[in-house]
């Protein structure tokens, strides 16, 4: 077995025995060794086991104090044991280290400290007030495989004395004895860490699936990770551009490990990262922990594929459903109403009579209820928040909207593959199209019916309105009527205006669908 940096362990053993006047003290200072050795291996404890490194590294090398700090994976401390101080002189001192000054040293320059006087070094600052004098130093940075993961630090040796090599080989060596006492806590950490992403996993899953939780809710998930992860910070990013959704969870800025983990989805789509951030002098990621979290973010990832799939799936079927409802009012409801109206109509006689009247008030009551359905029928026809991705269901809400209230019975007809081939920008056009056409109607026509028509033919797209009303007057104002001449003319199209047949205004507006 090699000492790092030291001669064998059987050459120390024999400068521990040569240096010790007394044979019988030195087979003691091997027993303490030796102990140190059997509590490490023994003791579940971490607390007590490396308590007890401590107290045998002060016996060794006869230092009146000696400390052992145990840094976290975000880089703060997450133990810190001491022996020498009585309880009051502890109380007296008040907040533990924070690892900053010559403490700091050992641990960011992962190197051996050793000084005659701890106040002629420039980075033995910091100590608070009633903190005893302490002249000679020794500190041993704590290693796990390749990383530091505290220090052991001895001050005041007995005499006077500075400290020499074999005070640094012996503190070496019970620094790597909690070097592995610290492993195997990491170890069951590790297993524990892995338990509480897997159950983290299953809960966002479970809540993703049973619409619980919304698959853009990247902050939730955020926060899901940094609680699981122990890190300082967390950044979510899903997506990419203007549909990028971002989350942040703690303090995720600075320097430190940083752990960039893929969201995959199925078939390895890359759906997003996932980053996760310790803070300044925290341990770098393992592959282990690099290996759980992707497992989490995977599982992640394809249930929220599956979550948004379930909701396209549930939405399609409301869309059928509603179609199909709508449909069935159109052509079965409603086509039953108006032969009711037709045959009392024709049944009216002479509408100054008692019996005439009662029935012509009727077919008016039945002419209203078939407007009411129809105003039920858009409605039906425009699911919830369909305005963002459908045009038929945005003017669909526009007609209901305009002529809500107002008294006309209403047609709306779809022909082509309006929401395939109609972008955005026309889309927004056609709406603008349809607004002015129907509030021209609704404010100037005088009409009881209006129907309206979106198409696409061949390479165009086709507006036509057509109302019963009174015709264009020769007074009215054109500014309107203007602007929707010179939108068509823009996008290279026509449009035109002109009496209906056998009375009314119908409104044609025809542009290719594709610019040019």
């Amino acid at each position: 077995m090699q000492i790092e940096g030291h001669d064998d362990l059987t050459a120390l053993v024999s400068r521990i025995l040569d240096r010790t006047d007394d044979a019988a003290a030195g087979r003691d200072r091997l027993a303490l060794l030796l102990s140190a050795a059997q509590t490490v291996t023994r003791e579940l404890d971490l607390t007590h086991a490396l308590q007890r490194v401590v107290e045998v590294a002060r016996a060794l090398v006869g230092a009146r104090y000696g400390a052992l700090g145990v840094i976290a994976p975000d880089g703060s401390l997450e133990r810190f044991l001491h022996s020498g101080l009585t309880l009051e002189e502890a109380e007296r001192i008040g907040s533990l280290p924070t690892g900053h000054g010559i403490l700091g040293a050992v641990v960011t320059d992962a190197r051996t400290i050793r000084l005659d006087r701890l106040a002629d070094d420039p980075r033995s600052t910091g100590f608070p007030a009633h903190h005893p004098p302490m002249g000679s130093f020794l500190g041993v940075p704590i290693r796990v495989g390749g990383a530091v993961f505290g220090n052991l630090y001895l001050t005041e040796r007995a005499g006077g004395h500075p400290f020499d090599e074999v005070d640094e080989a012996l503190i070496t060596t019970l620094a790597a004895m909690a070097g592995t006492a610290i492993a195997n806590s990491r170890l069951y950490e590790r297993a524990q860490a892995e338990r509480r992403w897997l159950e983290a996993s299953e809960r966002v899953i479970q809540r993703l699936l049973a619409g619980q939780l919304s698959p853009d809710d990247a902050a939730e998930v955020a926060e899901t990770v940094l609680a699981v992860s122990e890190a300082r910070g967390v950044v979510l990013r899903i997506g990419e551009g203007d549909a990028e959704l971002a989350a942040t969870a703690g303090a995720a800025g600075g320097d430190g490990p940083r752990l960039d983990v893929p969201l995959l989805g199925a078939e390895e789509r890359r759906l997003g990262t996932l980053e996760i951030v310790r803070g300044p002098g925290g341990h770098p990621f393992e592959e282990g922990e690099r290996e759980t979290a992707e497992r989490f973010a995977r599982s992640v990832a394809i249930a929220r594929e599956l979550a948004l799939s379930r909701i396209d799936e549930q939405r399609f079927a409301l869309a059928d459903e509603r179609e199909r409802i709508a449909r069935d009012l159109h052509d079965h409801v409603i086509q039953s109403l108006f032969a009711i109206g037709l045959t009392l109509q024709s049944a009216v006689g002479d509408p100054a009579s008692p019996t005439g009247a009662k029935l012509a008030a009727q077919v008016d009551a039945i002419d209203a209820t078939i407007r009411q359905i129809r105003q039920a029928i858009y409605r039906l026809s425009a699911p919830p928040s369909a305005e963002t991705y459908s045009l038929r269901a945005r003017i669909n809400t526009l007609v209901r909207q305009t002529l809500e209230g107002e008294g006309l019975d209403s047609r709306l007809e779809f022909s082509g593959p309006v929401d395939t081939l109609v972008d955005t920008s026309l889309g927004d056009e056609v709406a603008a199209v349809v607004r002015e056409a129907l509030s021209n109607a609704v404010r100037h026509a005088h009409a009881r019916a209006v129907a309206v028509s979106v198409a696409v033919r061949g390479a165009q797209v086709v507006i036509t309105i057509t109302d019963d009303g009174q015709g264009m007057p020769a007074t009215t104002r054109r500014s309107g009527l203007e602007n929707l001449r010179a939108r068509a003319v823009e996008r290279g199209g026509t449009f035109a205006i002109g009496p209906a047949s056998p009375r009314g205004t119908q409104l044609r507006w025809v542009v290719p669908w594709k610019a040019s």
